[in-house]
């Protein structure tokens, strides 16, 4: 097939330390990257990954991401790149709970992300 087409809605959900986490695709569909939409309700346990690297981009409301004990304040339109071995954890600010779009590369996997 030439193109995948995928919805929140209809996506592969799993609670997560944050929030909820919808897979849109994965390894299978592209071995190169995945796209997860992370509604976040909370905060993330501070953690950082081997070889991937994440862009975060903010669809709704307000994210503070706090990356090796420094704090970006990311509001909706704005994203962030962290690169592999960089401490970081992400929680809402505000009343809403905020939406992000997060594309990992190479695609997550459980053996890459390291609690600290």
């Amino acid at each position: 097939m030439a193109y995948i087409v995928r919805k929140v809605k209809d996506a592969n959900s799993a609670q997560i330390t944050c929030g909820t986490m919808h897979k849109l695709t994965n390894a299978e569909d592209f071995s190169g990257m995945d796209i997860v939409h992370v509604t976040i309700t909370d905060e993330t346990k501070e953690h950082h990954h081997k070889k991937l690297t994440e862009c975060y981009y903010i669809l709704k409301g307000e994210v503070a991401v706090e990356i090796d004990g420094k704090t970006e304040n990311m509001e909706q339109g704005s994203l962030i790149m962290i690169y592999p071995n960089t401490k970081h954890k992400a929680r809402k600010i505000g009343r809403e709970d905020a939406e992000i779009l997060v594309v990992c590369c190479p695609p997550w996997s459980e053996e890459d992300e390291i609690l600290t």
